[in-house]
Order: structure tokens, then sequence, then C-alpha cells
């Protein structure tokens, strides 16, 4: 669109007849591909304007010999040409501003200062390119242009978050070897801070039920199904279990669901993953956009392997996994409400739960134990606000060192009313996410890129 201009169209200085225009034009515009084509167009609209205006001079016959038709679309083109020349700006707008943004540098190297400044410019180019006419010739390029740039923003974003989560070192610390922990805090407009969030646990544990419960939302609600539709579970799915969910018994999905999370039903949740299969658990997560989170193994309890237990490791990240808790607390997932009372009637209290004291409220929660990872991600709101804090501990057993971290996040929180100085609020509990939230910007980054 860069590259043309816009003239004024020049009307006829005798009087002709002017159609009666609503808000929009009657007579419809011929397609056009081309802002050339609509400019042909425009020119023999005009001659023939013209000629009928002759016509009617020559006659004497009045003004209404003028086609109303012509006039009403050359008001039309008029008007087109007023939103082309608008987007030519927006476009230039965004231009000026991505060129900006990408001169700072690469954001992985940038300094918190340089990584804010890119931040605006992105926020700013494609800010212009959403105010581009629907109408205009060049609205699919603005799309597609507006992608790209959201794409580079998340990037930029990733990187500022991160760049501000120095005050998480000291609580990683006290908590011993930095490397073994990974913890991520976010409030429901996704505004996180990380400390190798973007780094897979030895093990997910029992976490992993959490993206087993999106799926199997997305599921129902894609397949036009009720969370009551019962479902029989099969005996092959039988290990040691602390759930209430038996085999060879039918029950609602939503209460096989709220077994695996709130009790922690490995019965159940091997159920679900044979329900949704391991391509349908695979193709919901990546329609999500969550690239490491795999669910590729049923659950073992003490010894006892159940039929069909996939292969591979199951894995996620605690970026991945507080961005599934931010989408079930703004209910950006069908039956939300069904995960939040599951993880609100979470039965393992010793890790999150433990580390909360008024005024600070706990909302739900599902942690996760095995014999190579320790964790537990969490809705908690402090000072007012939601906020999901994940936390995990390689190898390691230590439930006072994980309470330990939740309880120093929790405090900052509290004292510094969030992350610190120009921290927006979040949105409240159980409303739907802004429309200005940010996107999730974990989905463009490299593990191997993160400090």
């Amino acid at each position: 669109m860069a590259g043309f201009t816009v003239t004024h169209v020049v009307l006829p200085k005798f009087p002709v007849a002017a159609p009666e225009r609503g808000p929009t034009p009657i007579a419809p515009l011929p397609p056009v591909e081309t802002l050339t084509d609509l400019y042909h167009l425009r020119d023999r609209l005009n001659r023939e304007i013209h000629q009928s205006s002759a016509v009617m001079v020559a006659t004497r016959s009045g003004v209404g010999i003028v086609p109303e038709a012509a006039l009403e679309q050359r008001w039309a083109i008029d008007r087109h040409l007023q939103q082309e020349e608008a987007a030519r700006r927006l476009w230039h707008r965004a231009r000026t501003a991505a060129v900006a943004a990408a001169a700072l540098g690469d954001p992985t190297t940038l300094p918190e200062p340089a990584l804010a400044m890119a931040h605006r410019h992105w926020d700013t180019a494609i800010a212009a390119l959403e105010q581009v006419p629907p109408e205009t010739l060049g609205a699919r390029r603005a799309t597609a242009q507006r992608q790209a740039y959201e794409q580079q923003r998340a990037i930029a974003a990733y990187h500022y978050d991160t760049a501000r989560s120095e005050f998480l070192r000291p609580i990683v610390a006290q908590a011993g070897p930095a490397a073994r922990v990974r913890l991520t805090v976010c409030n429901l407009r996704r505004d996180c801070r990380r400390w190798q969030g973007n780094q897979p646990p030895a093990h997910p544990a029992s976490l992993i039920k959490v993206p087993v419960a999106i799926a199997l939302v997305s599921h129902l609600h894609e397949a036009g199904l009720d969370p009551a539709t019962p479902l029989w579970v099969d005996p092959g799915n039988w290990t040691e279990d602390a759930g209430t969910i038996w085999v060879r018994t039918e029950y609602p999905v939503a209460q096989i669901m709220a077994d695996m999370i709130s009790a922690s039903g490995n019965i159940a949740t091997n159920q679900l993953i044979d329900y949704l299969g391991w391509d349908g658990l695979s193709q919901s997560l990546r329609r999500r956009g969550y690239g490491v989170t795999r669910i590729s193994t049923k659950l073992v309890g003490q010894s006892t392997y159940p039929a069909n237990p996939g292969q591979g490791p199951n894995a996620i990240t605690t970026d991945e996994l507080t961005d599934m808790m931010v989408a079930i607390y703004n209910r950006e997932v069908p039956y939300a409400g069904l995960i939040q009372a599951a993880l609100a009637e979470q039965r393992d209290r010793r890790l999150g739960h433990a580390a909360v004291h008024p005024p600070t409220l706990w909302l739900g929660e599902k942690t996760g134990r095995n014999s190579q990872v320790l964790g537990t991600t969490m809705a908690v709101r402090v000072g007012g606000q939601p906020y999901i804090i994940t936390a995990t501990l390689d190898h390691s057993a230590d439930e006072a060192a994980l309470r330990g971290i939740v309880a120093q996040v929790i405090q900052h929180l509290s004292a510094h009313g969030g992350f610190g100085p120009g921290t927006e609020a979040s949105e409240a509990v159980g409303r739907p996410s802004s429309p200005m939230a940010r996107p999730r910007t974990f989905l463009f980054q490299d593990p191997k890129t993160e400090g």
C-alpha cells in the first residue's frame, strides 16, 4: 500500500441532484483488486456524470437527468478513497514503529530499558494495523502483518518479563541449588515473571493432569457433549491409586475429571487418556499452542502398569502449566468452572496451601510428587488480585523448601502491590480475559535462549 497517493475528486460546477445517503451506499461498487482499478472506476463515473450533465444543459430538462446510481457510486468511491488514505497513514505508522523496534537489536541481548522500548514500539505497530478498515484493499495484508508483529512483540515481552524477574533469584537461592528450581508467576493478564520457566523439570508427575483436564473439556465442547455423559472405567486402567474412581463402574465424565484433579486419581487419568486418545491429546494441546507439554505415557502407581501404557516420557514446563491455569481462571476454556471447582477441592494441601496465610486467599491447586520431582501449580488472591504460581524442585522431596518459595513469592507480591512499579492489575477471577491481555509470550521461545 505504500507509495500511492490519493487525489481529491473534482466535482462539476453546475448543479446536480445529490442522492440521499445513509450509512452505506445503496449502489454497490463493482469489485476492484487494486487502487489503480478504483481510480479507473472513478474516472469512468466522472466522465459518465459529465456527459449526463452536458445533455441536461443542452435540453434544459432539469437536474434529474444525472443518473442517481452513478452519483451514489461516486460518493462510495470517494469514501473508499478516504479509507485507503487512512489505511496508508496507519501502514506508515506501523512500519515506522516496527523499524524502530527492530533497530534496537536482538531482544535476547537487550537490557531492560531497551526491551521496554521495543515492547512499546511493537504495541504501537500492532495498534495501528488493528485500525486498518477491514474493507480496504490491504486489509488481509494488514492482518498477516499484524500477526507477524504480534510474534515479535511476544518475543520482546518474554525477555522483558524475564529481565524483570531478578527478585526471584534470592527466593530460589534460599531453596538450595538454583539449577533444580523451575518457577513461573503470572497474573491473569499474562504479565509474568519466571526462573527457568521454559526448562522442563525432571518429571511432570501429577501436574500433567491439568493439561489432560483442559484437553477433556475442549473435547466435550467441540463434540457437543454434556459433562454428565457417562463413561465406563475399563479394568485395564487399574493401578495403585488414592482416588475414588473404581474400575468396572460407570461415572459421569465430569466426576472422573474431578477425581483426577482433586484426589490425583491415576485410574481416572488413565481412563481419560483412553477416552481422548493419544492423537486427540496431542492435537488438542498443539491447537492451544503448547509446544513442550506432551502426554505420552499413562500413570503408574507403586508397581502396576495399566493396559496400553504408551511410550516416551511425559513433559511440561512451568511456563506452559501456568498459562493453562491462567486460561482456566480466565474462563478461556470450556467448562472452566468444573476445573476450578476440582482445584479448590485439592486434597494434598501440604505444599502451596500450607504456604498461604491471611489476608492472601488460596483459590485452588494441583500438586505433583514422585521420586524425581516435587511441584505445585496454584491460584491465589494477593492484595485483591489473582495470580498463578507454579514451582517445581527436581530430585527433591523437600516440602519446606517448596513452601518457602511460594511463601516468599506471595510476600513480594503483597509488599509491592504486584510484581513491582508499573505492574497493571489483573482481571478478577471468574471474569473473561481482558481484550488487552498480553499474548502467551512463551510460545515463541527456544528453551536454550533463556538465562
